[in-house]
C-alpha cells in the first residue's frame, strides 16, 4: 500500500472491535493443529497470507480479509461458529512490507470458546507465530502484551503505518456489557524474526 493510503487509511482508523456472540452455537470443529517451530527466513515481498500457525494455543487457524466499517473501524471475521475461528486481517499493510502495522483481529465469546479467549489464555511476550500462505511465511514474536480500556487504545502506537514492521493482533477483552460491547480491548505488539535470513 502507498504511503499516501496507508495515511488516508490511519487518518480514519477508530478502535472498535466486534466481540459479538451467537447464542447456543456449539465450538468449531478442531483446525489443523499448529506447526513444530522451525527456521524463519524474512519473506522477500509482502504477501497475503491465509493461515495464521499459533503454538501456544495448538493449532493453526485460517486467515480472511476485513473491510474497514462505514465509520474506519477494523472489521472483524463473520459472526459465526466457523467465524468464531477465523483471524481478520485488515487492509493496511501486510507481511513482508517491511513498515507499518500489519493488523489482526479475532472474536471473544462469553462462553469461552473462539480464537480471542484462546489467545487470552494463552498468548504471552516471547512466543512466536507465522503467517504463510503455502509458498511465503513471516515469522514473528511477541514482544508486548497490553490491555486497555475500549477507547483507549493507543492508535498511533497499536496502528502506525510508519516505522519497522509488527504485527499487531487485537481482541476484545475485560467485561462484556452486550453484544459486541466490552470494556477492554487486548493487544500484543510482535515484531519479525528471521532466524535463516531472507528467503531467495
Amino acid at each position: 500500500m502507498s504511503r499516501a493510503r496507508r495515511t488516508a487509511a490511519a487518518a480514519v482508523l477508530t478502535v472498535a472491535f466486534a466481540g459479538a456472540v451467537v447464542p447456543g452455537a456449539s465450538a468449531d470443529a478442531p483446525a489443523p493443529p499448529s506447526r513444530a517451530a522451525r527456521a524463519c527466513v524474512s519473506p522477500p515481498a509482502p504477501f497475503h497470507p491465509s493461515t495464521a500457525s499459533i503454538p501456544p494455543i495448538g493449532r493453526s487457524v485460517r486467515v480472511v480479509r476485513v473491510r474497514r466499517t462505514a465509520s474506519g473501524a477494523v472489521g472483524t471475521p463473520p459472526v459465526s461458529r466457523r467465524g468464531k475461528w477465523l483471524m481478520g486481517l485488515d487492509p493496511q499493510a501486510l507481511p513482508g512490507d517491511g513498515e507499518g502495522t500489519v493488523i489482526m483481529a479475532a472474536h471473544t465469546w462469553p462462553d469461552g470458546s473462539a480464537l480471542g479467549n484462546a489467545l487470552l489464555r494463552s498468548l504471552r511476550a516471547g512466543d512466536r507465530l507465522e503467517l504463510g500462505n503455502g509458498s511465503a511465511v513471516a515469522c514473528y514474536q511477541v514482544t508486548q502484551r497490553k490491555e486497555y480500556g475500549a477507547a483507549k487504545v493507543p492508535r498511533r502506537k497499536a496502528f502506525r503505518w510508519w516505522g519497522p514492521e509488527q504485527l499487531v493482533i487485537v481482541v476484545c477483552s475485560g467485561t462484556r456489557l452486550g453484544p459486541g460491547r466490552w470494556t477492554h480491548r487486548t493487544v500484543w505488539y510482535a515484531t519479525p524474526v528471521a532466524d535463516g535470513g531472507v528467503a531467495g
